[in-house]
């Protein structure tokens, strides 16, 4: 039994009526109900927040992925109809730090946000309002053209809604959550077959009570990846594992976890809309179904070795921040202790000829652990 705080009367008719669901449901609604979803309120993110990303420790992350971006527009000729889309912008830190850096070479290229929630649009175009008329905003994919260039996320794929699996004395099961003025996890059958395909052959050799997460969602956000990617790259930043490394036998918990105020919950019931819930990205998967949809891998390495490849340090003096906090807020970025090995690169090319050589995989494409 988990008694969270209080909540809204119409969300806990939603959580009573849709009794008893899946986990990957119950973290839908937490995240991204139109009214009561943590994502829906535009939550803040730094300090002041319940978590930090790379765009807001420092705008040479910014710089850096910029760098990359010109290198793929001058790799395709450098066409006029060039589109950054990003989809998952947070404040817009990581928009502005790109577009500061197109500025200062003196570069116009077009680039699209792609955001649901009106209130995260708002909070979007304040960090923007010096260059809000360079950006285009799209609330759902319908309304995205066709278009060529690099399509860009950060931390996007870690908050896409995941089903929780248990291994039984029997077989393996799926956790479904009710409530009734609290809430109770109860164990049945697997509601997805694909939940089984993805894990097999690991889940033969995991211990009886192990749980981890299988997300489903991937597919319909890549396939539209897909439809509306005519030609160019997908730049996915992102923590995570290959599949075996993310199904290990000794990974018997998972990888699902609560930020709050900068505070890890194990307890993800507490706090329904407020407060962030994550699970790691199966790498693997986002190659497979990117394959199948023709989005071909072409590199993945960690997030200091595709910064330290494009030059992140001279960049730091090129934007012109070079004091004792900058090389501080570098470090951040860098070291293991840090986001430097945690993170992941994972880019992927739509009708693009291969090999692509890209600058941030110079010392490091780990491709083949996938």
């Amino acid at each position: 039994m988990f008694l969270p705080n209080k909540l809204p009367e119409k969300f806990v008719e939603t959580f009573i009526q849709e009794s008893p669901m899946t986990f990957a449901r119950y973290m839908e609604l937490c995240l991204y109900h139109p009214e009561f979803g943590y994502y829906a309120n535009a939550p803040k993110i730094g300090k002041k927040g319940d978590y930090f990303t790379a765009p807001a420790v420092h705008p040479v992350f910014g710089a850096a992925v910029a760098k990359q971006i010109l290198e793929i527009w001058e790799f395709m000729g450098k066409p006029s109809n060039f589109v950054i889309l990003e989809a998952g912008a947070g404040e817009g830190y990581l928009a502005l730090d790109i577009i500061n850096y197109f500025s200062l070479r003196e570069i116009d290229l077009s680039y699209w946000i792609l955001e649901p929630f009106l209130p995260n649009q708002k909070r979007q175009k304040q960090t923007l309002k010096e260059q809000v008329k360079k950006i285009k905003w799209f609330a759902t994919w319908e309304e995205v053209p066709l278009f060529i260039g690099v399509f860009l996320s950060n931390e996007l794929f870690d908050s896409f809604p995941v089903h929780l699996i248990e291994k039984t004395a029997e077989d393996l099961q799926e956790v479904y959550v009710i409530f009734e003025g609290h809430f109770r996890e109860v164990l049945g059958g697997l509601s997805r077959p694909e939940i089984l395909e993805r894990v097999l052959p690991h889940a033969n050799y995991w211990p009886e009570g192990y749980r981890t997460e299988v997300c489903l969602s991937y597919r319909n956000f890549l396939k539209e990846i897909a439809k509306h990617l005519h030609k160019g790259v997908i730049i996915t930043f992102d923590y995570g594992y290959s599949r075996a490394d993310f199904y290990h036998p000794d990974r018997q918990q998972g990888t699902l976890i609560c930020f709050r105020e900068h505070q890890v919950l194990e307890n993800p019931y507490l706090f329904p809309g407020k407060c962030d819930l994550t699970a790691h990205v199966d790498f693997t998967a986002l190659k497979e179904i990117g394959e199948s949809f023709g989005l071909y891998p072409v590199g993945f390495t960690t997030q200091a070795a595709f910064l330290v490849g494009l030059g992140v340090e001279k960049l730091l003096e090129e934007i012109g921040r070079t004091g004792p906090r900058d090389i501080e807020a570098l470090k951040l970025l860098l070291l293991p202790q840090g986001l430097g090995m945690s993170h992941w690169v994972f880019v992927q090319a739509r009708n693009m000829p291969l090999p692509l050589a890209l600058s941030g995989f110079k010392l490091s494409n780990r491709l083949g652990i996938l």
